[in-house]
């Protein structure tokens, strides 16, 4: 707002707020553009990002469009501002925008590829995201590059603004205490993957619930309670996030998983996995799960019938255990 008002007006304060204007402009973009391409490879886990001589690397180019930025004054490089005080490029002008679009288009095509490699639909989701930033900011800058007019800022304004709102459905939908999605987010993928029946083939529901769980709270507290279930809701992310599972919280101690496999072997291995991980977790008490299974198919074809059916197995299962004698509650 401040090179607009005061491209081309002349006087002392009028110069040098076109000046000033200019060259906070230019470092601030790219330095937004630095911090994003950071937080966004972060995400996503670069490898750019693991050592400081990289990181270093990675700042370089930004540091260069600083300094150029504040000593256009004397040097002309990116900018200069006439005696009338019209804002006028220079011959290193197009290193501005190449840099800080850089970043931009380096950390989208990298969460694109990223998303197209990742099992995890709530990856898939997040990685997107991270895509699609950059095609505001892209297209009000080359606006802006083309035709002279404040463009930019409104892209990134755009960008910002969609973020915001996919975080907010994320804290929508997410468990706040184990950070796992809630069961909102769960029916809603379940919905979501029932509309589509060539997405079903070979899904299963696992259902499962926290063996002793009230005993814990009776004799430990609420406090260990919930730190119970925090450690109950790794185990599930551990075993089955990198297989593309899909993972919430139903309610108290219950949590669901929906997972693809070829066989039921394959389930099998995963429930053992699962408790094999909770019988690692350092705590006074016993960790454990009663878990139930069903697939889609032989009867099993709506998102309900697959609950229900899932249900019905670990209650089974359940039973199983109480005529053992093992304590579930």
């Amino acid at each position: 707002m401040i090179w607009t008002l005061s491209d081309g007006v002349d006087g002392t304060l009028g110069i040098a707020a076109n000046w000033i204007s200019n060259a906070v402009s230019f470092s601030l973009f790219a330095i937004a553009c630095l911090i994003w391409f950071i937080y966004s490879e972060t995400v996503q886990g670069s490898r750019l990002l693991t050592a400081r001589y990289k990181v270093a690397l990675v700042t370089l180019p930004t540091v260069l469009v600083v300094v150029l930025a504040f000593t256009s004054c004397w040097t002309h490089a990116l900018f200069y501002i006439d005696a009338q005080g019209v804002y006028h490029r220079c011959f290193a002008y197009m290193i501005q925008p190449i840099v800080s679009y850089c970043y931009v288009i380096h950390t989208s095509l990298h969460a694109f590829v990223q998303s197209r490699r990742v099992e995890s639909l709530q990856k898939k989701a997040i990685y997107r995201t991270l895509a699609f930033f950059a095609i505001p900011v892209l297209v009000g800058g080359t606006f802006q590059v083309v035709f002279s007019v404040p463009g930019l800022c409104v892209g990134i304004m755009i960008s910002m603004l969609l973020l915001y709102i996919v975080c907010q459905e994320q804290l929508i939908s997410t468990d706040p205490l184990t950070g796992l999605n809630n069961r909102n987010r769960f029916e809603t993928y379940m919905l979501s993957l029932f509309s589509n029946a060539d997405h079903t083939g070979d899904v299963y529901l696992l259902m499962m619930d926290a063996d002793g769980f009230k005993q814990i709270n009776d004799r430990y507290g609420h406090v260990e309670g919930d730190r119970a279930l925090q450690l109950i809701s790794t185990a599930p992310k551990d075993v089955c996030s990198a297989s593309g599972g899909f993972i919430a919280r139903y309610g108290g101690d219950e949590f669901v998983v929906l997972q693809k496999a070829i066989a039921e072997q394959d389930i099998m291995r995963l429930c053992e996995a699962i408790n094999d991980e909770l019988a690692r977790a350092e705590v006074l008490y016993l960790l454990r799960m009663s878990i139930g299974y069903a697939r889609v198919g032989d009867g099993v074809d709506t998102w309900q019938d697959l609950l229900r059916a899932a249900d019905a197995e670990l209650y089974r299962v359940k039973h199983e255990k109480k005529k053992a004698g093992v304590q579930i509650r």
